[in-house]
């Protein structure tokens, strides 16, 4: 009975000292918005963001709520934007966004993101680019521009992907570093939703990229229409890795 009350003892120890040494590595507030095209992801990708949160220890939390996002965001170190854009934000909780990167904390921006119908410069120049229009879901074969950036390094030169392929204006060129673009030769970029076809964007078709802006970091991924996304283990070490990168980054 006493080496079995000892084992158990022992046990007891070496779990809460285990649970001890457990901390989470940075802390991450997920931001989702209901819409008409996307809210059946939603309850898709908050598992995906638990089970991910899971494997790689850091804090996670999820709100829907504008007036959540601005009352938690100081204690995070990374906020990601799912579906979401600045439309829904006061200038007040968009000002608690603008703390949040002036104090060198990261943000992530998926999919629509960049499709926001009220112009903000600020959050625009945020993302990176404003979504103009895309053609209807299809495969294409994406380009891996840097191997070495975390979001890519398990990615392929060339890499197979069924997605909406976001057109974009306003893209910040200058500024952006592309991890990601679409070969237009690879599908038909011209069928939208209408008889009017679409125009594209030639060569240099950008689809993930990233940006250090006004002392904080900002990634962005286009990727993520589906639900079926986020049972990707793929894309969610490229969603992982842009996480990483805006909560360990380097600063400028």
């Amino acid at each position: 009975m006493n080496t079995r009350i000892l084992s158990l003892t022992c046990f007891i120890i070496f779990t809460c000292n285990q649970m001890a040494f457990a901390q989470d590595q940075f802390k991450v507030l997920l931001f989702t918005v209901q819409d008409t095209w996307h809210y059946e992801c939603i309850p898709t990708a908050v598992a995906a963001f638990h089970q991910m949160a899971t494997e790689h220890q850091f804090k996670f939390d999820w709100t829907q709520s504008p007036e959540d996002l601005a009352l938690k965001l100081p204690s995070y170190d990374v906020v990601v934007f799912l579906n979401a854009d600045a439309d829904v934000l006061t200038e007040d909780q968009l000002d608690v966004l603008k703390t949040h990167l002036h104090n060198g904390k990261g943000f992530v921006g998926v999919h629509s993101t960049s499709d926001s119908k009220i112009r903000n410069l600020w959050f625009d120049n945020l993302v990176g680019g404003v979504f103009k229009d895309h053609p209807q879901f299809q495969a294409a074969v994406l380009t891996n521009h840097d191997v070495d950036f975390p979001s890519n390094m398990h990615l392929p030169e060339k890499w197979l992907w069924s997605e909406e392929w976001y057109n974009f204006e306003f893209l910040k060129s200058e500024h952006i570093k592309v991890l990601l673009s679409v070969d237009e030769n690879t599908y038909d970029y011209q069928k939208g939703y209408d008889e009017i076809p679409l125009l594209g964007m030639g060569k240099n078709h950008p689809i993930a990229w990233y940006q250090f802006y006004e002392g904080g970091r900002s990634f962005y991924t286009t990727l993520g229409h589906k639900p079926e996304a986020f049972h990707n283990q793929t894309y969610l070490d490229h969603l992982f890795g842009g996480i990483y990168w805006a909560a360990n980054g380097e600063k400028k």
